[in-house]
């Protein structure tokens, strides 16, 4: 058809395939939609329909401005609406699919915020308020919902999976020639980046009502390749049999070297690793010349790119050592069979890190943002991973086992702390067992609803970028993430803290009143965990007190109610301190002052710098300075984060000028303060933003080597805790935490022998406060915890143990004082607290024919029981 001699404002671009009972409706809608309008064009670009669609949409022509352009070859979505968009006369361009699913009574409402200039993309949305999809089953919502859901790091958008978009001619035809697939809105969202200016237009989505839908299988690979593409991978059918070839070439030499090392009678670890190393050069080599040689790769110097190649192995290497001691330890496999399973595992690692870090295409545009999105989540998966492949590996250290005890004596709550952990411990024992996987089973589920409530949080303060960045900072930094493998009230607890400041956000600062509902839940549940997230409550209090807005809530029911839920939840507790004298408010309160007199606020700071890594802890005192004004501009929100970190801070602080403060009590605090700290760390990664000053500048510096390293360092510790590292040995350092497998048997042999001198069951007695005798509780051969106690034996503090001790045992009975340090066994003393003590002895503990701790013991003839320590008995 010859085009009209007026050239159009707006083009509609329709791709067609097999559209014939569908085609004249939508373009009457067209026509009603935009009848009043002459500055309009529809063209219908067809891909070798085999129906009557061109003949159909060919009669509309002399009713308005139509055009019919015919494809040859594979139909291509994307390659049709680029042709329409290359013959297409109008400034802007509509394009929607025509199947009668978008509605053209919507298409003034899409142009119009493109023709006032107020944005880029103005886009048809199921997903923004407003809109809905109608008609599809449940198995199309789902596709639906996952295809968006793969999307959701690239973009802002709530449907950027929407067909049905208005835009610039110019920018559209600007997309590169590799656009493919049947998502090509996508495309332009990736390519625009940051400079792209967005809206969302509300639409009824209905599925279509004649023909069938084009989705298919082979679509939705398409589509997975072009996300892959988007994220700057260089993945393909032909790179991945390269690198598989490669693979191949390398594991032959990794076997030929940890055979031969197994052979000469080297470590597991050992052997592993040093086949691993040999041939990770070997690939580094072939992938550069091979794999993925070409100028489509980031362009960086050689020993840059072999740094990123050695950082990628080590982390596929920990998750191979994660396998194997799985097969191994677990599956009972023999090394030389489990090995095989583990090299094809590091080889699917090893190539996807290949494809998106070392040798990433930058050929996609993908901004900054994007790629720290995509890391966000990549390392949130990888730390997962790591955790569900060593947890159950990993020897629980006394605490854990503390807590275990816990829940074999299930009760309302405990003198040292409140009873969630104990809960948590008993479903995943009832689960699992009572093995190290069994106590940390639900540490998987506290961290995938941590790292939500840590995205939320920081989302509603910042956006998508600060929210993934908050994900990051959870998933590396060396509090949260040891908090996420060790079963301890810290973990429950950090999840109830971020949960709970982002409902207080929502409730003070944006006045939704329903937060308050989620705020009681997540306090109650938080003061299940832990008694120190009141200390939120505090900085709330003050909060409200100096912001105007927030103070109006002092009069509405609302916290009222959220603070009487919260009591609710905590019940358990009061009533376990109301039949047991209040016992552990007065043990967390006065009698920790009492006990542990000294002067520690100073490790406020040191906490952090230790347990937050440098960079992070000094962008977090950074932002108390004037920085703090240009990191987030908004007063309320900054107000908001400084005080509900300060104000814990603070109290933490004044209590160490009296006791000594614990590192997990003090480092929660920063995670209020964690959206403007990150957004300091990787402040260039939004547009037009530029260092603050020589101190900004260098922590920006800083952040993603450190990140790098904190990934290293946990993966490295879990392999040294488990296989060991070539070249050291296995140790802990002196805290007692290793060989309590060995430690117990050898116990047991100790008992076994005083009972048949003696003829008596003899009661064994740790002379420390509850993590030795926990730990020999949890690993007796024989089960049995009713002869197991602490120090509060000798008159000192036993925590739980005072109260599981059965004050009426008889006091003639012998008894075995150990620990794992000479320390205090050795005190004149104890004399005068037990009956006919016996010299110090000790006995050598190994495991794999190594020393790996020593048992120090001393055997009494009775105990004393004026000397027994309980809630209300203080021996003098």
């Amino acid at each position: 058809m010859e085009p009209a001699t007026a050239t159009p404002e707006i083009s509609i671009v329709i791709p067609t395939l097999n559209e014939a009972e569908n085609i004249d409706s939508l373009l009457a809608g067209i026509a009603a939609a935009l009848g009043d309008r002459d500055d309009f064009e529809v063209l219908v670009v067809d891909d070798a329909s085999t129906d009557d669609t061109v003949n159909r949409a060919r009669a509309w022509t002399d009713r308005m401005d139509v055009r019919v352009i015919e494809r040859e070859g594979k139909p291509d979505l994307s390659g049709a609406v680029l042709d329409g968009a290359r013959v297409a006369r109008g400034q802007w361009l509509v394009v929607m699919d025509a199947d009668g699913s978008h509605p053209a009574a919507t298409l003034p409402a899409l142009l119009a915020p493109l023709r006032a200039g107020t944005h880029d993309i103005a886009i048809g949305s199921r997903h923004a308020p407003g809109g809905r999809t109608v008609g599809w089953p449940w198995r199309r919502h789902l596709t639906s919902r996952a295809a968006t859901l793969l999307a959701w790091p690239f973009t802002e958008v709530a449907d950027p999976m929407a067909g049905f978009f208005a835009t610039a001619r110019e920018r559209l035809l600007r997309l590169p020639s590799r656009t493919a697939g049947y998502k090509i809105l996508l495309e332009l969202l990736v390519q625009g980046g940051d400079q792209i200016r967005t809206v969302e237009v509300p639409i009824r989505f209905e599925d279509r009502r004649h023909g069938e839908s084009k989705l298919g299988i082979a679509q939705q690979v398409i589509y997975l390749k072009r996300l892959a593409w988007l994220a700057g991978g260089r993945v393909s059918l032909d790179s991945a049999s390269k690198f598989g070839l490669v693979g191949l070439t390398g594991m032959v030499v990794d076997l030929i070297v940890f055979q031969a090392m197994m052979g000469t009678g080297q470590g597991l670890g050992a052997a592993h690793i040093a086949g691993f190393v040999l041939a990770t050069l070997t690939n580094f080599g072939l992938n550069y010349r091979w794999t993925f040689r070409g100028d489509d790769h980031t362009a960086m110097p050689l020993r840059q790119r072999y740094a990123r190649f050695l950082i990628v192995a080590v982390l596929a290497l920990m998750i191979r050592g994660g396998v194997l001691v799985l097969l191994v330890e677990l599956f009972g496999l023999p090394p030389l069979l489990a090995i095989f399973p583990a090299i094809v595992v590091t080889a699917g690692v090893n190539y996807l890190g290949s494809a998106f870090y070392v040798f990433a295409s930058t050929a996609s545009g993908v901004i900054p943002r994007v790629r720290w999105h995509l890391a966000a989540l990549g390392l949130l998966a990888y730390m997962l991973v790591l955790r569900v492949l060593y947890m159950g590996q990993v020897e629980l250290i006394p605490d854990e086992m503390y807590y275990w005890m816990y829940a074999q004596e299930l009760a309302l709550s405990y003198l040292d702390h409140p009873p969630l952990v104990a809960w948590l411990v008993a479903a995943g024992t009832w689960l699992f067992g009572d093995t190290p996987f069994g106590v940390r089973a639900l540490l998987i589920p506290l961290t995938l609803l941590g790292a939500w409530y840590f995205y939320r949080y920081g989302e509603t303060m910042g956006g998508r970028t600060t929210g993934l960045l908050c994900v990051l900072a959870f998933a590396v930094l060396p509090f949260f993430a040891v908090s996420g493998l060790l079963m301890t009230p810290d973990a429950p607890m950090i999840v109830a803290w971020a949960a709970a400041l982002y409902y207080f956000k929502r409730s003070l600062i944006d006045d939704e009143p329903r937060a308050f509902l989620g705020l009681g839940l997540a306090m109650g549940l938080g003061l299940l965990a832990k008694y120190t997230i009141a200390l939120l409550a505090l900085a709330a209090f003050v909060f409200m007190l100096v912001d105007g807005r927030a103070r109006r809530w002092f009069f509405r029911p609302q916290p009222y109610l959220a603070a009487g839920l919260a009591t609710l939840i905590f019940a358990p507790v009061l009533v376990w301190n109301w039949q047991n004298e209040w016992a552990s408010f007065v043990f967390q309160g006065t009698r920790r002052l009492v006990e542990n007199p000294d002067f520690s606020s100073y490790l406020v700071v040191v906490y952090a710098l230790l347990l937050l890594s440098p960079a992070v802890a000094i962008a977090g005192f950074l932002v108390f300075g004037r920085i703090r004004r240009t990191l987030e501009p908004e007063a309320r929100k900054r107000r908001f984060m400084l005080i509900m970190t300060a104000v814990p801070l603070a109290v933490f602080a004044l209590y160490g000028a009296f006791s000594v403060v614990k590192f997990h009590w003090t480092l929660p605090p920063w995670i209020a303060l964690l959206p403007m700290i990150m957004a300091t760390l990787a402040w260039p990664i939004w547009p037009e933003r530029q260092p603050i000053n020589r101190l900004h500048a260098g922590l920006i510096r800083a952040w993603p080597p450190s990140v790098v390293l904190l990934v290293i360092a946990y993966g490295l510790l879990l392999h040294y805790l488990t296989l060991g590292l070539p070249g050291t040995r296995t140790t802990d350092f002196g805290s007692g935490y290793l060989g309590w497998p060995e430690l117990a048997r050898e116990l047991a042999v100790i008992e076994r022998e005083v009972a048949e001198q003696t003829g008596r069951a003899p009661i064994l007695a740790a002379t420390s406060k509850w993590g030795d005798a926990a730990a020999l509780a949890f690993h007796h051969p024989d089960g049995r915890r009713d002869q197991i106690t602490a120090q509060n034996l000798i008159g000192m503090s036993g925590s739980m143990w005072e109260l599981w001790f059965d004050r009426d045992t008889d006091p003639t009975r012998p008894v075995i004082l150990f620990h794992t340090r000479s320390r205090l066994i050795d005190e004149p003393w104890l004399e005068g607290a037990v009956i006919g003590l016996g010299p110090l002895q000790s006995r050598e503990v190994e495991r794999d024919g190594a020393p790996i701790q020593t048992l120090y013991f001393r055997i009494a003839e009775g105990f004393r029981p004026e000397q027994l320590r309980f809630p209300g008995q203080i021996p003098e």
